[in-house]
């Protein structure tokens, strides 16, 4: 018997979203409605699903609230599925006050504690560096006399990332060698940069405190997971295949087993007793020696590529939840595939999504 269920996606404006949404539709188990939703203005979400509903940032979070509220009375979907940090976060940290609203929609990650974990990289590294997870060496760094005592005695590049927040915004490469500030992306405020200029910048007025860590050049890996009660039910390790490790989304993805990779990312879950989605980044630090930088409980927007490679992963966290079936399914090693990218901006009169519309617009990138 097929399950009529409707469930609401985030970001649904983002470069990546076609495939999740393609991963979830055609199921003979459930047949599902998607509603979209997106701070930003409507230039694809409301083609490539079947509602869009423009909501606030989530940093604001009472008018992100009173959205997600509104658009629950209007649609009552059944599952949410948060695809940025933030607003995993923050629909966690008020999971009891929408409750007491009646809104009760599921989610693919429940517990708030553990999230906050994910959310603050301090509270992450120094989990893992309690049990023994190997996430390389770093630094808790307060001012800039800090980070000139790190670097003085090296020529390393160095890593400064925001404790708190997701992907390469406020990211700097430090290169004290470097003689101009070069922008790594067009798009983010992410910079390689001198001691003078990181100085200059200020970077410590707006965010009290940063990690700084080694800039590792090795492979750096994608790591999609479900896991019940810390035991992973499945697992998909995706070799970035990109130019530029800032970018924030993969050129290409390609399927790999690495047994060191599924040891380090097993112990993690089982030691945090993880229930859900999770999204890891693995870095080759040196050859076959391998280190945890970050973690999210939330799926990568990157996930659709693997039902092309053999496991549905948005579908089968849908029949998690559900409490149907899992699907038996088995990864393609060491096939290649690409992200269906959407950059070009839609014509909104179209009433039917052409594939020409969705023919990725690149724009020049400095390689990392």
């Amino acid at each position: 018997m097929t399950k009529n269920l409707t469930i609401c996606l985030s970001c649904v404006n983002g470069f990546l979203t076609y495939d999740f949404i393609k991963s979830l539709k055609n199921q003979k188990d459930f047949k599902a409605k998607i509603i979209g939703i997106d701070s930003g203005d409507s230039n694809k979400g409301d083609l490539i699903c079947d509602k869009f509903y423009k909501v606030s940032s989530a940093s604001n979070e009472k008018k992100y609230l009173k959205d997600i509220e509104k658009i629950y009375k209007q649609e009552k979907f059944d599952i949410f599925f948060p695809l940025s940090d933030i607003e995993s976060f923050i629909i966690l940290k008020y999971r009891n006050y929408l409750n007491k609203k009646s809104i009760k929609f599921k989610l693919p990650f429940n517990d708030f504690e553990k999230a906050k974990l994910f959310y603050d990289k301090k509270l992450f590294l120094d989990f893992c560096q309690e049990n023994k997870i190997p996430s390389g060496k770093h630094f808790f760094v307060k001012n800039i006399s800090e980070v000139k005592n790190i670097i003085k005695k090296t020529n390393a590049k160095y890593i400064l990332k925001p404790t708190s927040g997701s992907g390469t915004k406020g990211v700097y490469l430090l290169n004290k060698f470097l003689k101009k500030k070069i922008k790594i992306l067009e798009s983010r405020n992410c910079y390689e940069i001198n001691l003078k200029d990181l100085i200059y910048e200020d970077i410590f007025r707006k965010k009290k405190e940063f990690i700084m860590m080694p800039f590792y050049k090795g492979n750096i890996y994608d790591i999609d997971c479900i896991a019940n009660n810390g035991k992973i039910l499945h697992l998909s390790i995706r070799l970035r295949e990109i130019k530029n490790r800032f970018m924030f989304y993969s050129t290409g993805h390609k399927i790999v087993y690495i047994k060191k990779i599924e040891k380090l990312i097993t112990l993690f879950v089982k030691k945090l007793k993880l229930d859900g989605i999770c999204d890891f980044d693995v870095i080759e630090k040196e050859k076959n020696n391998f280190i945890l930088l970050e973690a999210s409980c939330r799926f990568s927007g990157s996930v659709g590529v693997c039902t092309r490679a053999g496991v549905n992963f948005p579908s089968e966290m849908v029949r998690k939840i559900l409490k149907l079936k899992q699907k038996k399914s088995k990864l393609n090693i060491n096939s290649s595939y690409r992200s269906f990218l959407v950059f070009k901006k839609i014509d909104k009169s179209k009433s039917k999504i052409l594939l020409n519309d969705y023919i990725p617009h690149y724009s020049k990138q400095s390689e990392y």
